[in-house]
Formats: C-alpha cells, structure tokens, sequence
C-alpha cells in the first residue's frame, strides 16, 4: 500500500475532500486536478519536488499530484528566509519548486520553479507511476525546526504515512462524516501526516486555513460544522475569551499537542463546552507525527500526561546514553521504536547514526514513564535550566504560571545568572491587561520549590512559536526588560 492507492480508493467519495474559503473540491475533483498535476511534472520515481505555498487546496493538489507522479514532497516552511530556503533546495536536491509570485523572491536565482496552475493538464496520463511505489519509498522530506543546528530532512515512507493514518482512524476515531480545521502549517507533521492524509484515509473532509486568527477561526468553525480541531491550548482559550458567542456545537474533539496544558484547562473547557472531547498528544517530525495519545475520560483521568504509546510503537527511557529500557518512573531522554519512526536524515548518515540506534529514535526531550505505560514530557534536554546544581524543568514551572488566571500563554527560560549559573526568567501573554509580577511570584511559590520560582517576568504579546507549536525559546533570551 502506498499513498497513491490510498488516494485512488477515495477517488470516487461521496464527501467532500478539501475546503478553503468558496472553493470546495470533492474527492473525484481533488483525484481529477492531482492526476493533471502528476501528468505535467514530468519526473521520474523518486525525484524530489518542492512545495513552497500557504494552507489551501494548492497544497493538497500540489502534494497529491506528486505522489501520483511518483515523486518526493519536499515540504518546504513558508517562513523561511531565503538562505534557509536555498538550504532546503540544495540539501534535497529538489528539481522544481511548485509556489506562487508571493515567494519567488525568496527562491535562489537558480531555482526552477512553477504556479501550480501552470502545472494542471486537462488530460490525465493514463499510468499513474505513484501506484508502483513499495512501502518503504520515501515519500516525504519534511525538515527539522533547526533548533539545535541545520535542518536535516527527516525521511518519511508510505509506510511511514499509513501506520499513522491508521492511528488517526483508530484513536480519534474518524469516519467519513467528519470535518477537521487544518490550522498547522501543511509544510508541519501534523497537517500534512495526521489531518489532511490522516483524515483523507477515512474520507473525511479537512477545511484549510492559512493562518491562525481567533476571530476568523471562530466563524469557520461555525461555518463549517467543524467536528475535530487540533492545536495548543491557548487557541482555544482565546477563541473562548474573544467570541462568547461562538457556536462550536458540532465540535466533538480538541486534540492538544507542543504546549504546556494547564490543569485549570479542562475544567474550563467543561463550564463553556461541557460536550467537547479533550486529547493530549505528543509526536514528532522523526517519528511521522503521534507517538501517544490520550483523551476523554483517560485524558480526565491522567491529566499530567500525554498519554500512551499508540498500538505498534514503544516508549523507553535512555540515562547518560544507555541504551533504551523499559525503566518506570525514572527522569531520561525519551526514545520510541516501531513503524512510526522514520528511514533517517536525508543525506545525513552520521546525524542519522547518531539519532537512530539500534532501532531507536532518541528524541532529545526529558520524561518519565509510569507504571502504567503513561508518558510524562518534562523539556528539552538543551532546555532544562541548572539553578545552583539543581534541575529546573521548565514544562513544570510552565504549567503551574499557566493556573493563573491572568496568563493565556507561558514559556520559561533559563537565563545567565552571575551567581547560581542561570535564573528562570518566564514570558507571559497575559489574558487582558498584565498581571501583578508579585501576585505572579506569590501565586508560582505555592506551587512550586523556592529555587523554581521565576526570578524575572517578561510580558509580550504572542509567544514565536514554530509550526508545531513549539516555543522557540532560544528568540525569548534576548528579551529586554
């Protein structure tokens, strides 16, 4: 099975498939334009091909069309800066870019690029190549964040794909009757893996958005009888807090992921939305997208956690780089085994060495594992603050800032300290006007040992935030005062 037939077996769906804004294209149309795209990129199996383009059907076809050409997407960020991109280009070694005027500025002088709708062709070539790819094909390049250095291209197969598709399905339980908002970025692993293939596979319908706006969100929402929406906590607080009157009767799911929750959250969401499904997720680009998954009464029940690894996969724990063990209760580098993890780093054979032993992704974030299999996510290893010899994870300072009633959004930082090495410094989008930084401090030291309370405040408007959702925390350092 590869993507190609899994998008053949919907080409006759009774439902609609892709949505943005007027333009509403059902399966046969969707399979229609991605079959004229596939006919005019005149590739070979296996060669790659870029998208650089904003959430909206493009993208689906662009990426469609690809896949039935046999090629490799090349999901290229959309934020990028043009030496980033170049990277991306060269690192790929991409021989099209498929974007729009609103880009091309930013591509190298050399590049060879398209619109998309240069590429459509009435007249569909007869053999679809993408049928014959094997499982263990490469579909997809999508880069890492570069947080920790160059974005390395992250290798996903059709296997990849599927068994996550699969765990789409299976955890959230779509059918064909469902409609899920695509906020994140399609260039990200969780709109283009989890919801538009992910969703797609059930015959679903997935409304694209280019961007998060609280106010526009709200009324599409509505508008669309969306079913299940996918995003951070504070998305959902602010829609909340700014339309009080928004109907989001048909939401049955809100599946969280990349951000800290906090505790008072489901509470919250009970007085407003007492019918509204909560679910904790955790993933990651080398993994394709879930790694465990929690919701409903076992979310209620393990609040604290993110769940569970998904059927299939497995969750251990490495300490001062041993190998993975199935240690319970014990602080270490999280590391996952199974069909989700993906082939490598793109032309990267000592990154990929050096991530992928033995089997086992070691994904650099800090956890536990309880005794009963739940995964708890403390930070990045390259974020853990050292106060004075002690450890201070900032998922745990976070979490207790965010029961303020004043904070919509949190992240915690560690910052040079002349004395104790470093201090915590935490930046805050406050909920309306900003909070007293002594209530902030009072409110942080009854939940928290004195050596965790942050010693400075920070307020700011939006927290950066890559495409998962994840704060970029190395940009809240230089802040000023």
């Amino acid at each position: 099975m590869n993507l190609s037939q899994l998008l053949m077996e919907q080409a006759n769906g009774p439902g609609e498939a892709v949505v943005e804004g007027t333009e509403r294209l059902s399966y046969p149309e969707l399979v229609r334009r991605s079959r004229g795209v596939a006919a005019g990129l005149d590739i070979e199996p296996g060669d790659r091909v870029a998208i650089l383009l904003p959430n909206g059907w493009r993208y689906a076809v662009a990426y469609f069309g690809i896949q039935l050409a046999g090629g490799i997407a090349v999901l290229v960020n959309a934020r990028l800066a043009a030496p980033e991109i170049a990277h991306v280009l060269t690192d790929s070694g991409a021989r099209l870019v498929i974007t729009d005027d609103t880009f091309v500025e930013r591509l190298p002088a050399d590049a060879q690029w398209r619109p998309l709708d240069s590429l459509l062709h009435e007249h569909p070539l007869p053999m679809i190549a993408g049928l014959e790819r094997a499982p263990d094909d490469v579909a997809n390049l999508l880069y890492t964040s570069g947080t920790t250095g160059v974005p390395k291209g992250a290798m996903q197969t059709h296997a990849n794909l599927l068994f996550n598709a699969r765990c789409v399905r299976e955890r959230i339980g779509v059918t064909a009757a469902d409609r899920t908002l695509v906020v994140a970025p399609l260039f990200h692993a969780t709109g283009i893996n989890s919801q538009l293939i992910g969703f797609m596979s059930a015959g679903a319908c997935c409304v694209l958005v280019p961007a998060f706006v609280a106010d526009t969100i709200s009324r599409t929402l509505a508008d669309e009888k969306i079913t299940v929406f996918a995003g951070v906590p504070a998305m959902l607080r602010l829609i909340l807090a700014r339309d009080r009157s928004a109907d989001l009767s048909t939401l049955r799911l809100f599946a969280m992921g990349g951000a800290p929750v906090p505790e008072s959250f489901p509470a919250e969401i009970a007085q407003r939305l007492p019918e509204l499904r909560l679910a904790n997720v955790w993933g990651l680009t080398e993994a394709t997208s879930i790694v465990t998954y929690t919701g409903g009464a076992d979310y209620r029940a393990n609040p604290g956690t993110v769940g569970r690894p998904v059927s299939g996969l497995e969750v251990a724990i490495s300490r001062d780089g041993d190998a993975p063990a199935d240690l319970r209760d014990v602080i270490g580098e999280l590391c996952v085994r199974g069909p989700a993890v993906t082939a490598g780093y793109w032309g990267k054979p000592h990154a990929t060495l050096a991530t992928f032993v033995d089997g086992w992704l070691h994904t650099g974030d800090v956890g536990s594992v309880d005794s009963l299999g739940y995964v708890r996510v403390l930070d990045r290893i390259k974020d853990m603050i050292i106060r004075g010899g002690e450890n201070i994870y900032s998922l745990e300072v976070e979490t207790a800032l965010a029961t303020h009633p004043g904070v919509a959004d949190v992240a915690v930082v560690g910052v040079p300290d002349p004395i104790f090495d470093e201090r915590v410094r935490a930046v805050i989008v406050p909920l309306g006007d900003p909070p007293d930084v002594d209530d902030l401090r009072r409110h942080a030291a009854e939940l928290l040992a004195d050596f965790k309370v942050p010693a400075e405040f920070r307020f700011v408007t939006e927290l950066p935030r890559n495409p998962s959702g994840k704060v970029l925390k190395r940009r809240l350092h230089d802040l000023a005062g």
